[in-house]
């Protein structure tokens, strides 16, 4: 049963005052939905959000993995929060960083601004910014399978550096948001971090839903319908906190180290990143995330998230499924995602995991911020 919603509806759905969604769940022990009304909460304060891109300019570090020599690109905002209840993990996806893209660092600091009680992390992941990229027996591995977890169900040795990572700088990892890609990333990092360690996640437009055969131009289609979207939620979108030219031309001005006249010798200090991005990458991401569910096969995505599940039981994970995405195909792969994870995840499923299905697009977060926070605060306060 393909998703069908007017084009009006998914392009003007963040305008509303509450948002109506479709809720996936498992109350008694199979996939069952209900409507749910998600409410918009309201938008940060301006000196929180300044606050939070001063911290980022001032925390943007690379940190590396004495065991494997894999980095990391990373920040923080909210450093005067209390840290006693671990710190909120923001994983960048695609080809996402900070210090490639201003505009990243612009909703970061608006995500982190919308916790101001909480510290929020953000990590450039493998082979962004100036994190390293899988290494080349976990990129035949991803290309081959689209699961980020290898056949034993351990996490990537890249996925375990970060994991490291993180005990070794004392960000003990509570809570997890993230759009796209960093949804796969950040679910294998799940079975990394020390058990029972996760409380929340919330992840919108989790790939490895569907399948998609011809995987380039699948991936062709998602650029470009990325493109289009981004025009028209433009023009739909009244939310004031839409990430704009003249909110990012303004941002950069509180980020001098990163964008600023010392951004380029700032960088220099840096280490390195052992690859770069660039065709080889992409090529290798397109291949990766448009494995989904195949005739008898286990969905990728439903393997990797229950071991997650089974690593971290209390864990309660919310996914925001837009229906104009383009990373999967219908609501049925999605059902039949959410029964394998049901399966695969035994009874941490059944009581902790929920899929809400709403109208929208795969990058609509740019446009409608309020929107995102709305589902991101449902997802944490569950």
């Amino acid at each position: 049963m393909a998703i069908e919603k007017l084009d009006s509806e998914v392009y003007s759905y963040g305008n509303n005052r509450q948002f109506e969604a479709t809720k996936l769940w498992f109350p008694n022990g199979h996939v069952s939905e209900e409507p749910v009304t998600i409410l918009r909460v309201n938008p940060p304060a301006d000196h929180r959000y300044r606050r939070a891109l001063h911290d980022i300019d001032h925390s943007w570090t690379v940190l590396e993995d004495e065991e494997t020599g894999q980095q990391f690109e990373m920040g923080l905002a909210n450093t005067d929060a209390d840290f006693s209840g671990g710190v909120d993990l923001e994983e960048s996806t695609f080809s996402s960083s900070l210090s490639s893209n201003p505009g990243n660092a612009v909703e970061f600091a608006e995500n982190a601004a919308s916790h101001p009680a909480r510290p929020r992390l953000y990590v450039a992941s493998p082979g962004n910014g100036k994190s390293s990229y899988w290494t080349p027996a976990e990129q035949r591995h991803i290309k081959s399978t689209g699961r980020f977890t290898d056949e034993t169900g351990k996490p990537l040795p890249t996925i375990a550096a970060l994991a490291r990572i993180l005990r070794q700088a004392d960000l003990p990892v509570t809570r997890i948001s993230t759009n796209s890609a960093g949804g796969a990333y950040a679910t294998a990092l799940m079975s990394a971090l020390p058990e029972g360690q996760l409380t929340h996640a919330y992840m919108k437009s989790r790939p490895n839903i569907s399948d998609h055969p011809a995987r380039l131009l699948w991936g062709a289609a998602v650029v470009v319908g990325d493109i289009l979207d981004d025009r028209r939620h433009a023009r739909q979108s009244r939310d004031p906190w839409r990430l704009t030219e003249d909110r990012v031309k303004a941002a950069k001005e509180n980020l001098p180290r990163l964008y600023g006249d010392d951004a380029e010798n700032e960088a220099r200090r840096m280490p390195e990143a052992t690859k770069t991005h660039g065709l080889k990458k992409m090529h290798t991401d397109l291949l990766a995330l448009s494995h989904g569910q195949t005739y008898g096969q286990v969905n990728p995505a439903a393997k990797d998230t229950g071991l997650a599940l089974r690593r971290q039981p209390d864990a309660l994970l919310t996914y925001h499924f837009p229906t104009g995405d383009r990373l999967y195909n219908n609501r049925t792969d999605i059902e039949r995602f959410m029964e394998q994870v049901r399966q695969l995840g035994g009874l941490a499923a059944r009581h902790n995991v929920q899929a809400l299905i709403v109208p929208g697009t795969h990058r609509d977060h740019t446009a409608y911020p309020t929107m995102r926070w709305s589902m991101e605060a449902y997802a944490f306060s569950r």
